[in-house]
């Protein structure tokens, strides 16, 4: 019988959360502290480092996870939106802020996707390879 983690179609949760400290960790840490010297390492890192967390979750995880990835990344950038809203004073409508939270959130949604798909691949690849008899 194989553990429920490792099932198929089942949502893994606990890989959401990993992912998230992941995100926190490996990529907004990096933004704050080098994004205020190199506006270019803000912008590369903006979309590569989205796509290399969610791989590096992909790879790790037992089982499919492609879907944890990106939500992990949609509701890292929610959590981001909704600090900056509450310590930031905004001036507009709540509808000024909603379209460019859902615009972020469906693009790195998208770009976790990818790399989530990405790092299956590569645990596909290589854990397999790894572990065939010589």
């Amino acid at each position: 019988m194989t553990e429920p983690s490792m099932q198929s179609g089942t949502l893994q949760w606990k890989w959401v959360g990993i992912t998230i400290c992941l995100y926190a960790v490996f990529y907004l840490v990096p933004l704050f502290l080098l994004g205020g010297i190199s506006v270019t390492f803000m912008g590369v890192w903006f979309f590569t480092g989205i796509i290399i967390i969610a791989a590096v979750a992909g790879y790790l995880s037992p089982g499919v996870t492609i879907l944890e990835p990106a939500i992990a990344g949609a509701g890292l950038i929610l959590l981001f939106f909704l600090t900056a809203f509450v310590t930031a004073p905004f001036k507009g409508t709540i509808f000024q802020a909603i379209i460019p939270l859902v615009i972020v959130m469906a693009i790195v949604f998208f770009l976790s996707l990818l790399g989530a798909w990405l790092g299956e691949r590569a645990q596909k690849l290589w854990k397999t390879n790894s572990e065939k008899p010589a």
